[in-house]
């Protein structure tokens, strides 16, 4: 028995026709648009790649580690004098401040609550972050040569070296004294001296010292 087929309506022809022109209409696409497509796909890739690495690198966003930046600069390496550069300085140290700010053991307005917040987790990756940041010469700061190598007799006669190593790069829980801003070296100084930080080692080898030795012995060291 054969099978009469029925003639196709309108209505399907029209869905047969708009089915056409949509698959053209995508062949067309892809013909003229598709390097930008991919391109915007490989960028996409990009971001995700790039964003994976941050995350390996310093953990996932928002990071702690991005507040510091109005005051301690761009990966740590501070531009202002009287903020301390934190690039490169050694990891023991700067986990050691910040359980002192924690603890009262040494104050400031701004570190106190933010160490306060902290977990020891989150404290140790903080101290990690700027350890492993490259430090970069300071092109504000210009040492007075005369100074500098008052400054320079002050730090042998001291034996500085002893406790932050023969180019004061710091070792442990001695920080690294190179390159450190003079206002935040010298600020730090005079608390030793003051009592406000409080350190025996450090308060006998200030508490002799004028305000000019001072200030000689910060512009050696951020000059080097």
């Amino acid at each position: 028995m054969e099978t009469v087929k029925k003639p196709r309506s309108a209505a399907g022809w029209a869905l047969i026709t708009v089915g056409w022109l949509a698959l053209v209409a995508v062949l067309v696409a892809g013909i003229v648009f598709g390097p930008n497509v991919l391109g915007l796909v490989e960028a996409g890739q990009d971001v995700e790649r790039i964003a994976q690495e941050d995350a390996r690198n310093g953990g996932p966003w928002p990071r702690a580690t991005d507040t510091c930046q109005a005051c301690h600069g761009f990966e740590g390496n501070a531009r202002a004098s009287n903020y301390p550069r934190l690039a490169g300085q050694q990891q023991a140290y700067i986990a050691k401040q910040l359980r002192d700010f924690a603890s009262g053991a040494r104050t400031d307005p701004t570190m106190t609550p933010m160490a306060l917040s902290m977990d020891d987790a989150e404290l140790n990756a903080m101290a990690a972050h700027f350890a492993k940041m490259q430090p970069v010469a300071n092109d504000t700061f210009k040492a007075d040569p005369a100074a500098a190598t008052r400054g320079e007799a002050l730090a042998k006669s001291a034996n500085c070296a002893s406790c932050h190593g023969q180019q004061f790069e710091g070792k442990g829980e001695f920080p690294r004294l190179t390159g450190q801003n003079a206002g935040y070296l010298r600020d730090q100084l005079a608390a030793f001296k003051g009592g406000k930080r409080k350190d025996p080692v450090m308060a006998a080898i200030v508490a002799p010292l004028a305000e000019q030795q001072i200030d000689d012995l910060a512009q050696y060291l951020a000059g080097r």
